[in-house]
């Protein structure tokens, strides 16, 4: 797998905390981001469905009607 650099600022007392603490930030940060993609990716799909469910109209009759319906034909 390719991979890039990504370069960030932060204050010099987090690097220092940061130092102190034996965690795998390189693995700990990409995970947040891949998080943070997934959370936003499935926002707009939410969203999306969301803007095509608005111009459908509700039924009239109850969805469990439909269902039994359904379930006597087969």
């Amino acid at each position: 797998m390719r991979t890039e650099t990504l370069s960030i600022r932060i204050r010099k007392d987090l690097k220092d905390k940061m130092r102190k603490v034996k965690i795998d930030w390189r693995k700990e940060i990409e995970g947040f981001i891949e998080s943070k993609i997934r959370e936003i990716e499935a926002k707009e799909i939410i969203d999306y469905i969301s803007s095509i469910t608005a111009s459908i109209p509700a039924s009239s009759e109850p969805a469990w009607k439909s269902i039994r319906e359904y379930r006597e034909r087969g």
